[in-house]
């Protein structure tokens, strides 16, 4: 199941608490009936106003030059989705008002485009659903979270690697060692360029990790960040084990004050809690948050 998929589902969720999202997946073939791309069209009817939004989740939007196609597909896609339940619905929040059934709904005006990245200018996509007398809004994932410098050790990579991952996979933008860094960067202008010039430093802790030279390196410079910039919070403390709790005593026994006096998750990849634990680092990175 595609990340993107899953993320737009949840989008739509969060935007409408009570109402169920319909999605389907629909492949577009080339001439020669091979697949050319997928698309998630989703409805989410909303009894609290009565209203169907529809949207379209598209990965890397614009890259396959595939808005003309979907555009003139759109109005047959959303009726097939429309027409596979009917639900007729009580208003929780005002038990004396009417029912509504899901054919007395109405749909919103915009159709949402969901996409982890616009890939061409948003005018041109604008235009392309214009031209079947569509309104649109573009959510992209790039623009929907804050950017995050990953801060670790490096015998703990396997580990963070799979924490990247599943950062990622909520669209979030990273900056992880082995992904992004070019072969020939000089370490040092590269750590200290990643430290500033993103939004959050997710400092992984462990023993391993909090006793190495560049992670501590990399604690001082982020603290330095937050001094200037008038005690912002950049610094985002993550834990594999105990260490960091009571164990760590670096030379400069404030930086160990300062790391703990900030709520400090545990992530454990195996556990229930892992899932939850991504979920709260998404919701400090959102932009708007």
């Amino acid at each position: 199941m595609s990340d993107l998929y899953k993320n737009a589902v949840a989008f739509l969720q969060n935007r409408f608490p009570v109402a169920p999202v319909l999605n389907h997946e629909n492949v577009f073939r080339d001439i020669h009936d091979n697949e050319a791309f997928k698309i998630w069209p989703m409805i989410a009817q909303d009894s609290r106003s009565g209203m169907k939004q529809r949207a379209i989740a598209i990965e890397n939007l614009g890259s396959k030059d595939e808005i003309y196609a979907v555009a003139q597909s759109m109005d047959k896609i959303f009726l097939e989705l429309n027409s596979s339940v009917y639900v007729k619905i009580r208003n929780s929040l005002k038990p004396t008002g009417h029912e509504i059934d899901t054919n007395q709904m109405v749909f919103a005006p915009r159709v949402i485009l969901y996409t982890n990245k616009l890939c061409i200018p948003s005018e041109r996509v604008i235009q392309a659903f214009n031209s079947v007398n569509a309104l649109i809004d573009i959510v992209d994932e790039n623009e929907m979270y804050k950017t995050l410098f990953v801060s670790y050790g490096g015998p703990d990579e396997s580990t963070v690697a799979e924490i990247n991952k599943r950062i990622k996979s909520k669209g979030i933008k990273t900056w992880f060692f082995p992904d992004d860094a070019n072969p020939g960067d000089k370490l040092h202008r590269m750590m200290h360029e990643g430290v500033n010039n993103h939004d959050h430093v997710l400092l992984v802790c462990s023993k391993v990790s909090l006793t190495r030279h560049g992670v501590q390196n990399e604690i001082e410079r982020v603290l330095e960040r937050e001094a200037k910039e008038g005690g912002s919070e950049i610094l985002i403390p993550v834990t594999l084990d105990d260490y960091v709790y009571g164990d760590w005593a670096p030379k400069r026994p404030d930086i160990a004050d300062q790391i703990r006096s900030r709520v400090i998750i545990k992530l454990e990849i195996d556990s229930d809690q892992f899932d939850s634990s991504i979920d709260k680092l998404a919701r400090v990175l959102k932009s708007n948050g």
